[in-house]
């Protein structure tokens, strides 16, 4: 179970990393093996586990969330300056055919 735990915290600080360098696409297929891994470690039916593995659990939790809502915002500021970006495409090549 350690070794589960801990490739958790591999993927939290990848993920963590990638947001930090706004590499959003690395940072979702990051998400996806982090959503595999929980997967995983909660799919076990001998799932028998120490108050400490259940806080460390916890923090990941809320990690994740604020991760989430990271990206989230992020992915809000790309799209709003590519639609800006869009825009004046549109007006530059509108005035270039003038």
């Amino acid at each position: 179970m350690s070794g589960e735990l801990d490739k958790l915290a591999d993927y939290l600080e990848d993920l963590e990393a990638h947001c930090v360098a706004g590499e959003l696409d690395k940072a979702e297929t990051t998400l996806s093996k982090l959503d595999v891994s929980l997967r995983s470690i909660f799919s076990n039916t001998a799932l028998n586990l120490s108050e400490q593995q259940v806080q460390y659990l916890q923090n990941c939790y809320t990690n994740i969330v604020d991760l989430n809502a990271k990206l989230q915002m992020q992915k809000a500021d790309v799209t709003s300056q590519l639609s800006k970006h869009m825009g004046n495409q549109k007006k530059i090549n509108a005035y270039k055919s003038i």
